[in-house]
């Protein structure tokens, strides 16, 4: 499912992102061809002068990194409201936020009132990552299709570091789903306890886990999968 995900949404997603003129924040890119937005303060009118500004690297849901140079007057609310058009995010954006670790490994949610430059301490580039900060309880309501994979790779994310505890049965069941979504139907001749092996679900995977998860792929039936892993 992430393949056909990053297919349906990334190429159009990406065009969408480059060309879109986002409030305060002006996209571009660097000569890597990574994205790169400006972030302003509100009313800003002067010209890019590279000393007013931070460089902040926003780590993203699906792994890509998107760079911005956040001028020192911009608040939290403005680099997140950026961050969320470049992504196109035009509804449910309030279920996410950005996320960085301060001196004491410590990680704090950006406050969207204060300054950047005096919550963000360690860089440059000071990184962030954006990341689900509240699930809906019934995904199935949500109205953006983009905004369910998101939720998507962020439970992944917390299921294979470990934030996310889940039982035996319960992971052998989703990485089941998993892999049916991504390489279809189970097939004998194709897919056998080494297959499953090349995966990482959780972080303490044994070969009991990985048989369990076989066995699951085997008694599933075509069906949205997505909705499932949703649930």
């Amino acid at each position: 499912m992430l393949r056909f995900l990053s297919k349906r949404f990334g190429r159009s997603f990406r065009r969408r992102s480059k060309s879109a003129q986002i409030g305060t924040a002006t996209p571009n890119t660097d000569e890597n061809d990574q994205p790169t937005i400006t972030i302003n303060p509100a009313g800003f009118t002067g010209n890019f002068s590279q000393k007013n500004y931070i460089h902040c690297k926003i780590i993203l849901l699906d792994g890509n990194n998107l760079t911005a140079y956040v001028h020192k007057k911009a608040k939290g609310d403005e680099l997140f409201n950026g961050v969320t058009d470049h992504l196109d995010l035009k509804t449910e954006f309030d279920y996410f936020g950005l996320q960085y670790t301060d001196t004491t490994s410590v990680q704090h949610w950006l406050d969207l009132t204060k300054l950047v430059k005096k919550q963000v301490t360690i860089g440059p580039p000071y990184t962030l990552h954006m990341r689900v900060k509240f699930y809906s309880s019934d995904p199935n309501g949500l109205k953006d299709e983009y905004v369910r994979y998101l939720f998507f790779l962020q439970l992944k994310q917390d299921l294979v570091t470990g934030k996310l505890p889940c039982d035996k049965p319960t992971t052998a069941k989703l990485a089941a789903l998993a892999l049916q979504s991504e390489f279809g139907e189970y097939e004998p001749d194709c897919h056998d306890i080494g297959f499953v092996s090349e995966f990482r679900f959780v972080p303490e995977q044994d070969e009991s886990l990985e048989e369990m998860i076989l066995e699951e792929w085997k008694q599933l039936r075509p069906k949205p999968v997505r909705i499932h892993l949703m649930c």
